[in-house]
């Protein structure tokens, strides 16, 4: 890999992105030491170097930038690494993206075409490109990931666009420009596109990828439904009801997905039986069971209001809806005029407890709120509030109080099995 081969890499970051970065530059015959801040503050790399590997999670106004432009520095991602190793390997690609679905869409793409589910999902896109295979690559790809990513990808899938991370990316605009960024510089390929897509999210979109559409409502270029099954220009896929996953949300990452997947060549047998043995992720609407006469729902990854609606709209019956976390610029106002009249309560948790009780005043004045300060007293307030269910979908990140999302989503789980053991 020319890029690599011989050059001196810093990698800023040592989570799994940059220790795989470090560890693909070395394979490739490059040199690659690691960096981090030291007591929340940037340190200069010790020596010259021919370029730099800059973890996604580093925000866009992190001193590593600046040090980089000042001295010329090139910066590339771990994406860009594992997907020019995979092109160079000879192995198809596929980039995920998108505000909800993309961990489905890329697991279901992966089982249709027989390829490896690798990037945002837990797995370093350049991990799966250094192993010795002939699969796919389809990699799941954040809007952090894709912030200043140069890939080209043989297929591009934007699931779907919503408010999210605005606060990361300095506004909503430069958030849906990295979501296009997916396709940027994809020359021919194919771009799917779902649905739920703003045409003012797509204002920054250029590409000279072919455009595949997606439709649940009528007939279009690319994978819609029609007489109870899905199909792909102009011919039958598979039936709808074969999809194992539950929901309207799912049936779009279905038609996502087979968009991916025949555009990659893929038979309908293949689709068929990954469409039937899909099971949800972890933390997403997942039920924890049954206890002091409540369901118990952990929608933990949830992590935004579009996300949040969608897990509301599954649930039967009367809901208690336990919101918030870390803030990413959201928008209440835009959660509590959707949100569906079945949920009677709300418990507010975390730093954004009081900016969501102060909209759903604004907007539900007659909504019963509790205000909490973290996990563990909203599990306990939910017990005792009015609610056939109990639904965690925060539409808020879990930084304030947890590490990721899967954690959040642990402690809920065990906070409530404890819940049901009390007296």
């Amino acid at each position: 890999m020319e890029i690599l081969q011989g050059k001196r890499f810093f990698v800023y970051g040592n989570g799994l992105s940059g220790k795989a970065a470090a560890r693909a530059i070395k394979r490739q015959g490059g040199k690659a030491k690691i960096f981090t801040d030291v007591c929340g503050r940037f340190v200069p790399p010790d020596k010259d170097y021919d370029g730099a590997v800059i973890s996604p999670g580093i925000r866009p106004t992190h001193a590593v930038y600046g040090y980089c432009a000042e001295r010329g520095i090139p910066t590339i991602g771990e994406v860009e690494i594992g997907l020019t190793i995979a092109k160079n390997n000879g192995r198809k690609t596929v980039g995920v993206t998108g505000t909800n679905g993309k961990t489905t869409v890329t697991k279901l793409i992966a089982d249709m075409v027989g390829g490896v589910a690798c990037g945002n999902i837990g797995y370093p896109v350049s991990s799966a490109a250094l192993c010795k295979s002939t699969s796919p690559i389809v990699c799941e790809l954040s809007s952090f990931q894709l912030h200043r990513a140069h890939i080209a990808p043989d297929v591009a899938v934007i699931t779907n666009m919503a408010s999210d991370h605005a606060d990361w990316h300095g506004g909503i605009e430069n958030y849906f420009a990295a979501k296009c960024n997916i396709a940027a510089n994809m020359n021919g390929g194919y771009l799917v596109l779902g649905e739920d897509i703003p045409l003012r999210a797509l204002e920054t979109l250029k590409t000279d990828a072919q455009i595949v559409w997606c439709s649940t409502s009528r007939i279009c270029d690319g994978a819609y439904i029609q007489d109870g099954y899905f199909q792909f220009k102009g011919n039958r896929v598979c039936p709808v009801d074969y999809l194992r996953l539950s929901g309207a949300h799912n049936i779009k990452n279905a038609l996502c997905a087979i968009a991916a997947a025949k555009s990659l060549g893929a038979d309908n047998a293949s689709i068929l039986k990954a469409m039937s043995g899909a099971v949800p992720s972890p933390h997403r609407n997942e039920k924890v069971g049954e206890f002091v006469g409540k369901l118990w729902i952990d929608d933990s990854k949830g992590t935004n209001v579009s996300a949040c609606l969608a897990a509301v709209e599954q649930t039967v019956g009367s809901v208690c809806l336990i919101l918030g976390g870390r803030g990413k610029a959201t928008d209440f106002d835009e959660l509590f005029c959707a949100l569906n009249s079945r949920v009677v309560s709300v418990v507010a948790m975390g730093e954004t407890a009081q900016a969501i009780r102060d909209s759903a005043c604004k907007i539900k004045p007659k909504l019963n709120v509790t205000v909490v300060n973290g996990l563990s007293d909203a599990v306990r307030a939910a017990a005792a509030a009015d609610g056939d269910t109990v639904l965690l979908s925060p539409a808020c990140a879990s930084f304030d109080e947890f590490k990721s999302y899967a954690q959040r989503g642990e402690r809920f789980k065990a906070e409530v099995h404890a819940l049901a053991k009390r007296p």
